[in-house]
């Protein structure tokens, strides 16, 4: 063993030009009398000091690093990418709009576009001198730059704003995007989800969104905001909960309107209950939205039965908790019931029933109606703090009220 040790010790020590052992010390040994003589022998023992020990380690390391070092940073990347904990941390920020603004127009120079005009356009398009663009604002000035390099996009922009009825939607512009480059596909495809989502076109919104790449788009908040409308419109929870944190907690820059909205998707969404009324009443939406939308297959009809079967249950468990309770308490609801009906109420000392005069209050026109000064101070609240349905509902009331005969409740 020493001498393996004095070998690695060689090793290190001409590597790194460290001192080699000395012979320390030398160990005189008596023979015991059972071997037949009393001979003395002395054995020179060469002792590896702490320096050895240490060098010793150090080199079996060095030579462990040397072989093992390209295999261990291999298994670690491998580690840290396939890692969910690693890919959730991910930052999706949106490009600085110079940045957009070069690859805009060196897509426009490779599209051959020579006419001046149309040159001239696209150029005050990425006049960015003293303006600060947002995300959607960038986003808006590239697809304006497409419509007006490329006809092809032009169509596809065109479909979207021309789609009417409301069901109807441009299906058949879609494929035009797949030979496209990645500026023009993923930021078209973006701006046909939107319009889809915002129509009420959930399925179809999160069918063209698959196709997008959130780290190619100068607007990734855009992106998750609308996929998370529409997986939460359509109860897809889990989906809902991945594109929602994406937005919140991985996204940069992400408007203030989108973030309160998020917020209030991801609350609802954790708290919904399967099998609930809650979920029985965004189903039947579903429903509403799908019959306006025309739609009556086999979808609605699955959702349909959904709705009926959680119901059924609902009201099985409502019975039953019914049942269970009004055990118990038979007794205590006999000894409520035997006092009989109750007489007249009274104060107690008083021998007279309690009655008390009537007020005449007239029968005048125009009785319990605001003057219309007053009147037009509460519709001008109302116009303001009541969304468009209400305020139809009260002019509504106030017309019957106004049409009512006199003297009539």
């Amino acid at each position: 063993m020493n001498r393996q040790a004095a070998h690695l010790v060689r090793q290190w020590s001409a590597v790194h030009r460290c001192q080699r052992p000395r012979k320390l010390a030398t160990a005189r040994i008596d023979h015991p009398a059972k071997f037949g003589s009393n001979r003395r022998t002395d054995f020179g023992i060469t002792i590896v000091s702490e320096e050895g020990v240490c060098a010793r380690v150090l080199l079996s390391m060095s030579l462990f690093l040397q072989r093992a070092n390209w295999f261990a940073l291999f298994f670690v990347s491998l580690f840290f990418s396939l890692s969910p904990a690693f890919a959730a941390n991910e930052v999706f920020s949106p490009p600085a709009p110079a940045d957009v603004r070069t690859k805009a127009l060196q897509w426009v120079a490779e599209r051959g576009v020579t006419d001046k005009s149309v040159l001239e356009n696209i150029g005050r398009e990425w006049v960015l001198e003293g303006t600060s663009l947002t995300a959607e604002e960038t986003l808006q000035r590239v697809i304006r730059t497409l419509t007006l390099a490329d006809p092809t996009a032009k169509q596809v922009v065109e479909a979207c704003r021309e789609a009417v009825p409301v069901a109807t939607w441009p299906r058949d512009v879609i494929p035009l995007t797949d030979a496209m480059p990645d500026l023009a596909r993923q930021h078209l495809r973006l701006f046909v989800g939107r319009f889809l989502a915002q129509r009420q076109l959930y399925e179809e919104a999160l069918e063209v969104l698959a196709a997008v790449d959130p780290k190619q788009v100068v607007d990734p908040a855009s992106y998750f905001f609308q996929r998370a409308i529409c997986e939460h419109q359509l109860l897809k929870k889990s989906d809902t909960l991945k594109s929602l944190g994406n937005l919140l907690d991985n996204t940069q820059n992400v408007p203030e309107r989108y973030k309160a909205v998020a917020l209030l998707m991801r609350h609802d969404i954790e708290q919904l209950k399967e099998a609930s009324l809650g979920e029985v009443a965004k189903k039947m939406s579903d429903v509403e939205r799908r019959l306006i939308l025309g739609r009556g297959g086999e979808k609605t009809q699955k959702v349909e039965e959904e709705i009926v079967e959680a119901l059924d249950e609902i009201i099985k468990k409502v019975e039953q908790q019914q049942q269970n309770s009004g055990g118990g308490g038979g007794q205590g609801g006999n000894q409520n019931q035997s006092g009989g009906a109750a007489g007249d109420s009274s104060v107690k000392g008083a021998t007279a029933p309690g009655e008390v005069d009537k007020k005449d209050i007239g029968n005048k026109a125009g009785w319990g109606s605001l003057a219309p000064k007053k009147a037009a101070e509460a519709k001008n609240v109302i116009n303001r703090n009541f969304p468009s349905h209400y305020r139809e509902a009260i002019e509504q009331y106030f017309k019957k009220l106004a049409n009512r005969p006199a003297g009539k409740e």
